[in-house]
């Protein structure tokens, strides 16, 4: 057993129940005891005198509550609760209305997206399905219409922006969203280099003297350029390249029915008649190879997948749609899927025989359709037109990853540093070059290969589709009381997320080889967000390291009681822990910085009933979610509360607080309805942002919506 030292009398206050006898010593003022059930002593707890206000400096035992900034209620001492009048809130008035997208400009930033794949996809279905791509091509069209009616119930549910982020974010945990987050990142790089490398392909026929290598890079770096400048989508330039595409489409469209009317179908006949296998080319790449009809199917159904890509990009901004412009928007693009991707492939089987599509004309099909079917002024203006819709899909890719990771900073899914910007244009510079550097690197490796490039694309998408079906489900079970106007059939999800998983093993069955190049790039997504949610172990690790490399240093056996003594402190005044931090392995003193700045933002719940049950519910989310030592429970009342309602609310609350002895736990409440402009009155005056705010999932007779709440996330039900 430990040989009990004589150690002086504030060591033996400091530590009563190790040091000691407990029967003789003292507990020291900062403790308190509780006593459990028949009269049983609890275990011992710190008593919480720091205040719900992280930026509170005084800790003193006669530090009142009434004199804090925010009354709380502290184990040990006499809790009192105040009510926050209206007056007690700061209100920004200074407010200006928001101005919104219509249909026409919602539906062209969408629709340029959507509609820009359908310029490096066609080809590419008709490699792998052949004769049977147009089939292919419908298949797609059916499963666009299935996931139509999952993301207008989503989305009217929640319409909030971010996509598949926002709804795992409010219908699972934190962690789970972020790995969706993942997927919508390298989305966004498989967008920009392959529309990027596809944009020089249609540039290099009109200047066939430039190098695809350097010109895409360059391509690249403009943009990122042009991001650093502060230079954004607009919604006005997108409208007029949607309108030009479309019409450059149309053209194309009429001019090959022209074409066929007067040649006739004998290029379709030979098509169906199938040709001798060309498996190998003389330059080594994989030519066209006659498949039957599943196995073609199967392959061109997962390439042709890729050609709707673009169908998720309007929840990624629904909330500065218009009421009711979203589910337009939604139909509107599957209007002109519908309407181009079947017609065009059949169209280019009409026109070009299978061997030379997939040789010669791999990587510029539409406009080699429209040098044969109209000359060159036809081949001309669909290389202009594709140019410009595709290196809007570049720039449509920098601003949209640079949103997203800046939502995953302030939901401190990823690291704060990227947060920053340059003083000058006042942009997010480290998320730019750091997307730019992700992007060049990845058409590198992959030797600007389309196939490769859309494969590799095809597998985020379809991963976020399937992502975004499962979140619905979720969002069926755990937030079925959320108000929505649509409601789709659950055999329609089902159904839509089995057809989308065909299409992911279809893609995965072409071409293995893609599987490691993005298991390489999504881990390292997934390292930087996961170090940043584990960041608190991680620290608390390195800590109990270098802790445990401190005590294994030898200790002289000899003069023992004279060491501790004079341990504590120095002749310089500096103690032991100090002197330590200099000599240790890691940086203890900046560690424990960071965790305590880490763990001193607040957060807020609203309770509604004061159901300690749901309160119970929000602080375990809270724990397994957030880094955070002070959490608020906030209650908004217009009439004063009964006094068997706060008499209750005070009770529960002293209970958790005590049950979770590391968490502040807090009862506010604010003398006014609950409203949206109640919540950003009182986000000003807390001084924290919304986004750390969370609420119960609202029951159908909630007359606001959750995204009328500014970021507000539900985390119960």
């Amino acid at each position: 057993s430990p040989r009990r030292l004589n150690l002086p009398t504030s060591l033996q206050e400091a530590f009563p129940g190790k040091m000691a006898d407990s029967s003789t010593s003292k507990a020291p003022a900062n403790y308190f005891t509780f006593k459990g059930k028949e009269g049983s002593s609890g275990a011992l707890y710190k008593r919480k005198a720091r205040p719900l206000s992280p930026d509170h400096k005084g800790s003193s035992r006669n530090d009142s509550p009434s004199h804090r900034k925010f009354p709380s209620l502290y184990p040990g001492i006499s809790a009192r609760v105040v009510d926050l009048s209206p007056t007690d809130v700061v209100y920004d008035s200074h407010s200006t209305t928001e101005h919104r997208l219509g249909e026409f400009i919602s539906t062209a930033i969408c629709g340029n997206d959507i509609l820009s794949s359908l310029l490096f996809v066609s080809a590419l279905t008709a490699i792998e399905a052949g004769i049977w791509a147009p089939v292919a091509q419908v298949l797609v069209v059916f499963t666009l219409w299935l996931y139509k009616g999952v993301y207008s119930e989503v989305l009217s549910a929640l319409p909030m922006n971010g996509g598949c982020f926002n709804v795992l974010l409010h219908t699972t945990s934190k962690g789970t969203a972020t790995i969706a987050a993942c997927f919508s990142i390298l989305s966004y790089v498989a967008t920009c280099v392959c529309s990027g490398t596809s944009a020089i392909y249609y540039l290099h026929e009109l200047f066939p003297g430039i190098e695809v290598m350097s010109c895409t890079v360059l391509l690249l770096s403009a943009f990122a350029f042009l991001n650093l400048m502060g230079i954004s989508e607009s919604g006005t330039v997108a409208l007029i390249i949607f309108s030009v595409h479309t019409l450059t489409l149309s053209l194309l469209v009429l001019f090959s029915l022209i074409y066929v009317t007067r040649f006739g179908f004998g290029t379709l006949v030979e098509n169906w008649k199938g040709y001798p296998p060309e498996p190998i080319l003389p330059d080594g790449t994989e030519g066209f190879v006659q498949r039957g009809f599943m196995t073609s199917v199967f392959f061109g159904y997962g390439t042709a997948m890729l050609g709707v890509s673009g169908f998720e990009s309007s929840s990624q901004f629904i909330e500065e749609q218009k009421e009711g412009v979203f589910p337009k928007t939604l139909n509107n693009m599957w209007l002109s899927i519908a309407c181009f991707n079947p017609l065009i492939m059949f169209l280019a089987l009409c026109v070009f025989p299978l061997p030379d599509i997939a040789t010669t004309h791999k990587s510029v099909l539409l406009s080699a359709m429209g040098r044969e079917v109209a000359g060159d002024w036809l081949h001309d203006l669909v290389s202009i037109d594709a140019f410009l819709v595709l290196a809007g899909a570049v720039l449509t890719a920098f601003v949209g990853v640079t949103g997203l990771v800046r939502r995953l900073a302030l939901e401190r899914c990823m690291p704060e540093w990227l947060l920053m910007t340059n003083p000058c244009r006042g942009t997010n510079h480290n998320i730019i070059l750091g997307f730019l550097g992700i992007c060049v690197s990845m058409f590198l490796i992959l030797n600007a290969r389309v196939e490769d490039l859309s494969e590799m694309y095809s597998v985020c998408f379809l991963s976020l589709l399937l992502m975004f079906g499962a979140g619905h489900m979720m969002m069926r079970v755990k937030r079925s009381q959320l108000p929505r106007n649509v409601q789709a059939p659950m055999w329609t999800v089902v159904l839509a997320m089995c057809l989308v998983a065909v299409a992911f093993v279809a893609v995965i069955r072409k071409n293995p080889g893609v599987v490691p190049i993005f298991c390489l790039y999504f881990s390292v997504t997934l390292v930087l967000a996961g170090a940043m949610f584990f960041r608190m172990s991680i620290m608390k690790l390195l800590l109990r390291i270098d802790a445990y490399h401190d005590s294994t240093k030898p200790t002289p056996s000899e003069g023992l009681r004279i060491d501790i003594k004079h341990d504590f402190s120095s002749r310089d005044g500096t103690t032991r822990d100090s002197q330590r931090e200099g000599k240790s392995w890691f940086c203890v003193g900046h560690i424990k910085r960071m965790i305590k700045k880490a763990n001193k933002a607040p957060v807020v719940f609203f309770t509604k009933q004061g159901n300690v049950v749901a309160i119970n519910k929000a602080v375990l989310y809270i724990r397994r979610n957030e880094n955070t030592n002070f959490i608020k429970i906030v209650h908004f009342s217009k009439t004063s509360p009964s006094n068997e309602l706060r008499r209750r609310l005070a009770e529960d609350i002293q209970f958790l607080d005590r049950l979770y002895p590391k968490f502040c736990i807090d009862l506010v409440y604010v003398n006014e309805d609950f409203s949206p402009a109640a919540v950003r009155r009182l986000a000003k005056y807390l001084d924290i942002p919304v986004n750390r705010m969370f609420i119960g999932c609202p029951s159908k007779s909630f007359h606001e919506t959750v995204a009328s709440l500014g970021g507000v996330r539900v985390i119960t039900h």
